[in-house]
């Protein structure tokens, strides 16, 4: 059967003559340009009686022309169930039609059929050709889908297209291998769907668990992308229906930026995760020293001012450093969260309780050194274990940066701002020493640079340790990927 096949920009097109609407409108009036058919003349020669719109119920459309013709276009198996039976005629028949729509169609072309018949009636028509759409995936589609499958995200092909279009589309875009087989086909990619198979799909995926994003620009697409948990509607060619059905609207139609949206949605959990848990460990570490000193019979170890200032002044500055934390550079490759979980898992109360109890001894231990075992007056030990529980928190801070990557690996200075609040806070809280009002109203004892380099040096202490631990969980991990 005859052939036309439209490829390119239909925008570009439309900006010089005029036209505007469907992008596959657009390409087909370009393409008849091309071969000098000109819309205005046919539309003055002929001029439309009736129009019958394209539905995705009757995925066809007719024109109704003044010269009494019928001229029908839609999906070929939809025209070649209502061609009349032309025996041997010139004119293709509906299994020739529809065997050179499947030829086009396996080069990754949609193909459209045109008929034209007699009267108002869709029946009794005779086919006039094929028309094969070229509508080429973006350069930058197979890297998205790829980075999708990294960060553990499945990416499923819902088209109107023919299967052998979209199955040649999906090889292309290696969203299934050169030699998927059925079953991994009909996986991944989903052909000649309906609104209605659209919306079903959603929530079968849905009812299976799945967190499901829908995108698309058509109205047949809006009943999904309302029905899936995250609707995307495609900026540049979407329906006002389509865009008011999503939750959002992405105005570069680039797949890439969902990625970027799901990369930053990480980032920002991740960061509020591991900002509660350094302020939980760090509460709870000040809570057991004060009840071991209270069971003990000791004076308590901090005032009530001076915990104040560790609550005020000392732990939310690093955490508010840690909430804009810059991502990790693998975190697309971390596995998708369950989304029901806790925010803090079994994981990050273990940390809690370790972190704790590790900074816990190390305040108490120097309470106890400093009043038992040096014999210094109560207000002395308390301006040394004050001293030592915030420079700790402080320093500690750049542990919980990650849960498994070593500060060099992380980059030390990627988090600039969590090294200016640290030092300006370790400059604070030297300040409280230095200056006579604040160690009376903190009620301190005047320090020896010695103590205040003791401090500091005895805060390194919980830091290390959580680094060392790192360390070695790193060197397990790899002995066991080593032994197979």
């Amino acid at each position: 059967p005859p052939r036309a096949e439209a490829a390119g920009s239909a925008s570009d097109d439309s900006s010089d003559s005029g036209d505007s609407g469907d992008s596959t409108e657009l390409a087909l009036l370009h393409a008849a340009r091309e071969r000098g058919i000109e819309r205005a003349a046919i539309e003055t020669e002929f001029p439309t009686v009736a129009v019958t719109p394209f539905s995705p119920q009757r995925r066809r459309m007719s024109v109704h022309r003044s010269d009494g013709r019928l001229w029908v276009k839609g999906g070929v198996e939809v025209i070649a169930e209502r061609l009349r039976d032309q025996g041997a005629g010139p004119d293709p028949s509906a299994e020739s039609l529809l065997a050179e729509a499947e030829a086009m169609a396996a080069r990754g072309l949609r193909v459209l059929a045109v008929a034209v018949g007699e009267g108002p009636e869709e029946q009794q028509l005779r086919a006039v050709g094929l028309i094969g759409l070229a509508d080429p995936p973006r350069a930058a589609a197979k890297q998205a889908i790829a980075a999708a499958r990294r960060a553990g995200v499945r990416t499923v092909m819902i088209t109107g297209d023919h299967p052998v279009t979209a199955h040649a589309i999906a090889r292309e875009l290696e969203l299934v291998a050169s030699d998927a087989g059925p079953s991994q086909l009909a996986a991944q990619v989903r052909a000649r769907a309906t609104a209605e198979d659209k919306t079903v799909i959603v929530r079968e995926l849905r009812a299976g668990g799945e967190v499901v994003a829908m995108t698309g620009d058509g109205v047949n697409d809006a009943p999904a992308i309302r029905e899936a948990d995250v609707g995307l509607a495609m900026g540049e060619t979407a329906t006002e229906v389509t865009r008011e059905a999503s939750d959002i609207v992405l105005v570069d139609d680039d797949l890439g930026s969902v990625l970027s949206a799901i990369r930053e949605g990480r980032v920002i959990y991740d960061n509020i995760q591991k900002t509660v848990v350094y302020l939980l460990s760090g509460n709870f570490s000040e809570l057991v020293i004060m009840l071991i000193a209270a069971a003990m019979g000791l004076p308590f170890p901090l005032l009530p001012l001076h915990l104040l200032w560790i609550n005020l002044m000392t732990e939310p500055l690093p955490g508010l450093a840690l909430v804009i934390d810059p991502p990790e550079r693998d975190v697309l490759e971390h596995p998708p969260r369950d989304p029901g979980e806790a925010l803090l898992r079994r994981r990050e109360w273990g940390v809690i309780v370790a972190t704790a109890l590790l900074q816990t001894v190390v305040g108490f231990g120097v309470y106890w050194w400093a009043l038992e075992l040096d014999g210094r007056s109560v207000t002395e030990a308390r301006s040394l274990v004050f001293s030592t529980v915030v420079c700790s928190e402080l320093l500690r801070s750049f542990a919980f940066r990650s849960y498994d990557k070593l500060l060099w690996q992380v980059g030390a200075l990627r988090n600039l701002g969590l090294v200016i609040i640290v030092g300006v806070s370790l400059a604070m809280q030297l300040a409280l020493f230095q200056l006579p009002f604040t160690r009376e109203l903190f009620e301190l004892a005047p320090l020896a640079w010695a103590d205040l380099g003791l401090a500091l040096a005895i805060a390194f202490i919980p830091v290390s340790v959580l680094e060392l631990l790192k360390l070695a969980a790193a060197l397990w991990r790899r002995t066991r990927r080593a032994d197979g």
